[in-house]
């Protein structure tokens, strides 16, 4: 049933027990989410699409390009081709043929990109040499994140700028407390010790490691001690722990209905691991109500069984509207970016422009609470995606520098744990409150000094969220998507379904009745549909690792096949670090045997 990888962690990836479900996803746009169209035009233009066969060959088709190719059809569209035969040149001398190009191989998964005009797609599809047309969505940025990054230096005044330095010295450092981190999972770095308490992967990847880069570079904000470094890279909560839950894998990609199921897990093994804290990077476009939409329905159940959830608000500023969802939820802790000009005086402070902003679809003022996020240096997860991706935002050998309202959502994570050191009575109310209510500064910032002795005397502040109405979760699954969709292979057949409409990432009905009244506690997970999902409860050793098996080589695309994950056009709208140092507006140039080049350059934006 399950899989073993490093050192021993245990996990089952999706394919053992749901027909082989593994991941693809499509077109959208980085930063800025671009919904995709979920169905074939009735008329179209083009001769194209009139011709024999093209019901058939539409059926290949992203729908994406197949609007593309209505609205013009003369335009050169990138496109990921995969192949029936990859070892035949047929299917690209056909996109020469066509007036295309092809531009970079692809072979780990049998397929190759190019640039092909949109009215010939369909003609692509119909030879039997091409099993699938995707889009591949160029790299844009709706702000100046990434070169924001790549042009800002290490922020190495960010900890003094908050406070952190005193707290510190009165002997906070978030010990006993435990930060559940949802993200890409969390690679073994030395800066982490043995406190990673365990690892769940609920991806087909089956090892609880970070191959994407944005859980590592998370964990070490939150929890690192920078023992790596000798100190000067150390994270905010320098001995709490972490459980990690692996909901994305190496390119980066997820779908809401995992996202709920790990923060499911979460609440049923609260009190095995002492979880007082939720970590979550992830958001969606969604402008589905909060009254109603079932992934915020799962951050409140995880808010009201004791645990203080703390979310990114997304890279989609300085427009107003902009904030992920469920960030847009009013109970859970949203946190916005600062630009700290890399200095300790707040004078100079601002709102980091890439920053969400609200108020959210219900009317809500978001976020907030801000915290510094650019340019924060953490751990690198080595020979990751991100990392092969973006060599230049290395810090040494074992760090890495990173941009977006994740790192600020991590920050804040680590001061909660301080907080809760200091007084582990601490509701998440009060905690929230109390992080809002001691925020100094214009515009206001979080002050760890502050926030630690005003979190032993809660009074003064009193509880957030009070007379607030809960969400009743009974709205769509497909609406609380958004724009960010993945494909997957439901029955192991090698051909990929996208994931839409009332159906989970298993492809299974979304009961909305039937999933409200169970898995929010450790009798209701045992059973859950998920439940088969195991762990490792086993922290990594600081010792038990050398440092050469980390090289560049020792992520082997060997492992990969055309069945499993893919380089589709991903273009995700969720994560949110958008900045890692890439010129602005330009492709990420990879090496071509990183088979999720292509993914990379659109998922990033998916984890804020």
């Amino acid at each position: 049933m399950g899989g073993t990888g490093v050192t021993g962690v245990q996990t089952l990836s999706l394919r053992a027990y749901s027909g082989g479900i593994t991941w693809r996803v499509p077109r959208l746009l980085w930063c800025v989410a671009l919904a995709v169209a979920l169905s074939v035009p009735s008329t179209l233009t083009t001769s194209s699409l009139t011709a024999t066969g093209s019901a058939t060959a539409a059926s290949k088709v992203d729908p994406s390009l197949l609007k593309a190719a209505h609205r013009s059809p003369g335009a050169l569209e990138r496109v990921i081709v995969r192949e029936a035969v990859p070892a035949s040149d047929r299917a690209e001398r056909l996109v020469a043929a066509l007036g295309g190009r092809v531009t970079r191989d692809l072979s780990i998964i049998s397929s190759f990109a190019g640039r092909v005009p949109a009215g010939k797609v369909l003609d692509l599809a119909r030879s039997p040499a091409v099993v699938k047309v995707w889009a591949d969505g160029r790299v844009r940025m709706a702000t100046d994140t990434s070169q924001l990054n790549a042009t800002t230096p290490p922020n190495k005044n960010w900890e003094d700028s908050m406070g952190l330095p005193s707290v510190w010295n009165q002997g906070y450092t978030g010990s006993g407390v435990t930060v559940a981190l949802l993200d890409t999972g969390v690679s073994q770095v030395s800066d982490l010790g043995s406190r990673v308490l365990a690892r769940v992967d609920f991806t087909q990847e089956q090892d609880g490691v970070d191959h994407f880069g944005h859980g590592t570079h998370m964990a070490g904000i939150i929890a690192g001690d920078g023992t790596s470094a000798g100190d000067p890279w150390s994270g905010v909560a320098p001995r709490a722990n972490l459980v990690s839950v692996k909901v994305a894998g190496a390119d980066g990609s997820t779908d809401v209905s995992v996202v709920i199921a790990g923060l499911q897990w979460v609440v049923a093994h609260e009190n095995t691991y002492n979880i007082q804290v939720l970590n979550l990077s992830f958001g969606t476009d969604s402008t589905q109500a909060y009254l109603l939409d079932p992934l915020d329905y799962a951050v409140e159940q995880v808010w009201f069984s004791g645990i203080a959830v703390v979310v990114a608000a997304g890279n989609r500023g300085p427009t107003a509207e902009t904030i992920n969802k469920p960030a847009d939820d009013p109970f859970v802790i949203t946190v916005g970016a600062i630009e700290t000009q890399n200095t300790v005086t707040r004078d100079d402070d601002e709102v980091a422009r890439f920053s969400s902003r609200g108020p959210t679809q219900d009317g809500l003022s978001k976020p907030g609470i801000l915290a510094p996020g650019v340019t924060i240096v953490s751990n690198r997860a080595v020979g990751s995606t991100i990392d092969r991706a973006f060599p230049e935002a290395r810090v040494g050998t074992i760090y890495f520098k990173g941009t977006g309202t994740s790192q600020s959502a991590a920050i804040v994570s680590g001061l909660a744990a301080l907080m809760l050191q200091a007084n582990p009575s601490l509701s998440p109310d009060q905690l929230k409150a109390v992080i809002k209510g001691t925020s100094t500064g214009t515009p206001r910032m979080v002050d760890a000094d502050n926030a630690i002795y005003w979190a032993q005397k809660p009074n003064k502040y009193g509880r957030a969220n009070i007379g607030v109405v809960p969400s009743t979760g009974r709205g769509s699954i497909e609406a609380s998507r958004g724009s960010v969709h993945v494909y997957a292979d439901f029955d192991g057949d090698g051909q990929f379904e996208l994931v839409q409409g009332e159906i989970d990432a298993r492809g299974d009905p979304w009961n909305a009745t039937g999933w409200l009244a169970t898995g929010w506690s450790s009798t209701g997970w045992s059973a859950s549909a998920w439940a088969s999902v195991a762990w490792s409860a086993t922290g990594w050793s600081a010792t038990g690792w050398a440092s050469t098996s980390w090289s560049g080589t020792s992520w082997s695309a060997n492992g990969w096949t055309s069945t499993g994950w893919s380089a589709t056009g991903w273009d995700g709208t969720g994560w949110c670090s958008t900045g890692w140092s890439s010129p602005v507006g330009e492709a990420v140039s990879v090496a071509p045997d990183l088979a999720f080049d292509q993914a990379y350059q659109r998922n990033e934006k998916n984890w804020s």
